[in-house]
């Protein structure tokens, strides 16, 4: 027990961006938590909101300030209580905190303005009722990121991951004086995850004969149980039914 306690400060970090100054975080259960890793989280809290998305902006190539983009990049604006914890065991305290999903970082409630989370691999949070944690993955154009995932099912043989974004539709200007201009807006995405035991996770579409294919091994038996409970692919529910059942065979 001695050990893990000098093992977790070290560990902690690592959670977010490099530091300055300490600053108390917003605790809401009422009690201390852990004193060691409020100060790991205030001694490395340097970064803001409004600066975290402007340089997101730039990397991304684009000149719009925030003010300029309709909507905003938060998957719920409102800060919520939520948990984190070390891996799936060890709960490190309740803050509030909210998702933004365009920048795809966690934000934690300081009385100096908000902290943002490394997607440390230990880590895992839980907000408004679903559990995240971060994982490598290969996007649309091929490239290897890190980012936070909703968990739906996970076994020692598949998971199925959950990852909601946002994305910047850019603004259009009016063709001829019949149409109207309109503003760049953020967008909101869902797309869902397959992870094989330590590979990386890839996107699937939940479509019956897409997932199936996937499993060349079990076909049959994966068909067989499809159609004795009745399953819907497209279902998000009975998808994690067939990757349960499948975390169940041999």
């Amino acid at each position: 027990m001695i050990k893990l306690k000098k093992f977790i400060p070290v560990c902690l970090m690592a959670l977010l961006a490099s530091a300055t100054n300490y600053s108390q975080y917003g605790n809401v259960n009422g009690r201390q938590s852990n004193a060691n890793f409020e100060a790991n989280l205030a001694a490395n809290n340097v970064l803001r909101g409004r600066d975290l998305l402007q340089d997101v902006l730039k990397q991304k190539n684009n000149e719009l300030t925030l003010s300029e983009i309709e909507g905003n990049p938060y998957l719920n604006e409102t800060f919520l209580k939520g948990k984190l914890m070390y891996k799936d065991s060890i709960q490190l305290g309740e803050y509030l905190m909210r998702y933004h999903s365009f920048a795809d970082e966690f934000e934690i409630s300081n009385a100096d303005g908000p902290g943002f989370l490394n997607k440390a691999d230990y880590l895992r949070v839980n907000l408004d009722g679903d559990n995240y944690r971060p994982l490598n993955y290969i996007n649309e154009n091929g490239e290897i990121k890190k980012g936070f995932f909703i968990i739906k099912s996970e076994g020692p043989k598949a998971s199925l991951f959950l990852r909601k974004y946002k994305k910047i539709k850019p603004a259009q200007e009016a063709k001829t004086s019949f149409h109207k201009s309109t503003p760049a807006k953020f967008l909101a995405y869902e797309n869902y995850f397959l992870k094989f035991g330590n590979e990386a996770p890839f996107e699937i579409k939940l479509k019956k004969g897409k997932i199936i294919k996937l499993f060349p091994n079990h076909q049959d038996l994966l068909k067989k149980y499809i159609k004795t409970n009745n399953l819907n692919l497209e279902e998000e529910k009975d998808t994690i039914t067939l990757i349960n059942y499948y975390n169940t065979l041999p």
